[in-house]
């Protein structure tokens, strides 16, 4: 069994929170379950979607192409770098 040791409340309208309670009863869950039920669905999706990419075929070779290529940064990082280093000699 989970030990439920954390708290949050939320603040609602007096119209939200009869829908709520509605929710929950046509259920058969109280207000609490039912709102931590349906914010865990939402919450596993969300993360679900920020933790993975889905790429169409042609997307994802390109993807993998540009993985795999050389390295190349851009000419004005590579002068940036070369004065940084002219900069650190002369200390």
């Amino acid at each position: 069994m989970t030990v439920k040791d954390k708290r949050r409340e939320v603040r609602n309208s007096s119209a939200d929170d009869e829908l709520l309670v509605e929710a929950a009863g046509l259920l058969g869950v109280s207000v609490s379950e039912f709102l931590l039920d349906r914010a865990r669905v939402d919450a596993a999706a969300i993360v679900e979607s920020h933790r993975s990419i889905v790429l169409a075929e042609a997307a994802f070779d390109t993807f993998l192409q540009a993985l795999d290529a050389p390295v190349r940064p851009p000419q004005a990082l590579v002068e940036q770098a070369r004065k940084a280093r002219r900069l650190g000699r002369a200390e």
